[in-house]
């Protein structure tokens, strides 16, 4: 079982996991590229759900996410193992070391355990995060699934540029308002989530064609130098395009934001100690006691 374990945790290990996932990356990027459609679902569903779906029906084209997720999963257990080896062996040596080098000495290894939270937080998005798309128009109700709260859409505005601007008539922004069963206004807009209820809402619009533009010719009576001459007009009333609510629930996201922030905290200690020491060249040493017996 040590051997096994000294195995697991070599970090030759580790850069062959880093190479293989590498390389399953960049393959699985030709297959993505080629099948975008298909692709694109995983932001949808769940893994297992569309593994499930397709792992059966298109074996050529998706057997590399789950060869991904094994590689990711045998990196994340190597990490474990480096990084308690490295922890055991400071704790180790507790007694010699200042409490300043012995916090110094463990960052790495609480950077390490970190980035594993992280994958985890990750994992936990693609295995339980639910996605949910909705049609909106005015005055219609709606509930959002695994939860009773009704929502009803109060309008759906469309605002405009300038006319006299070079963007004139195009859409600038789309705000839709919604009310729950307490009349409370919830505000939305695009590139602007809402999170409401543990869950974000997201705009979307199923994009129209391209306004046409009508010819129209001048009457006959216009006295103007050519009677041929024809003007380009864009038409006066588009189609109004689809109004799309999408509903994220992503429980993983809090452990990913917290994770990514305590990295960076504990990196930002590490150099900070690291340049300060370096600066009065001296290191965060040892005890005094200690440094005494070895001289």
């Amino acid at each position: 079982m040590k051997r096994i374990w000294t195995v697991l945790g070599d970090i030759r290990v580790a850069v062959v996991l880093l190479m293989m996932a590498s390389a399953t990356l960049f393959t699985g990027t030709f297959y993505a590229g080629r099948n975008f459609v298909l692709f694109s679902e995983m932001n949808r569903q769940t893994v297992q759900a569309w593994l499930a779906m397709n792992l059966s029906a298109r074996p050529e084209t998706v057997w590399w996410v789950p060869v991904l997720f094994v590689i990711m999963g045998a990196l994340g257990l190597n990490t474990f193992i480096c990084a308690t080896n490295r922890f055991v062996q400071i704790v180790a040596k507790r007694q010699s070391l200042t409490r300043g080098r012995f916090v110094y000495l463990l960052i790495p290894s609480m950077v390490h355990f970190t980035f594993i939270i992280i994958m985890l937080g990750h994992l936990t998005t693609f295995v339980t995060g639910s996605w949910q798309t909705l049609s909106l128009e005015t005055n219609q109700r709606f509930t959002v699934d695994g939860s009773p709260t009704p929502y009803r859409v109060q309008a759906i505005e469309d605002r405009y540029f300038p006319a006299p601007s070079a963007m004139g008539d195009q859409i600038s922004q789309t705000v839709v308002t919604l009310s729950d069963a307490d009349q409370d206004v919830i505000t939305l807009r695009y590139g602007r989530p809402v999170r409401v209820d543990g869950r974000f809402f997201f705009l979307d619009k199923i994009k129209q064609k391209r306004r046409t533009k009508t010819r129209i010719a001048p009457p006959a009576d216009d006295p103007t130098c050519n009677q041929a001459e024809v003007f380009n007009n864009p038409g006066k009333t588009p189609k109004r395009s689809d109004q799309l609510l999408l509903v994220v629930s992503d429980p993983g996201l809090a452990v990913i934001l917290c994770g990514l922030a305590l990295i960076l905290c504990l990196m930002t200690g590490y150099f900070l100690v690291q340049t300060a020491n370096n600066r009065h060249g001296r290191k965060v040493g040892k005890r005094p006691a200690a440094i005494a017996q070895q001289g």
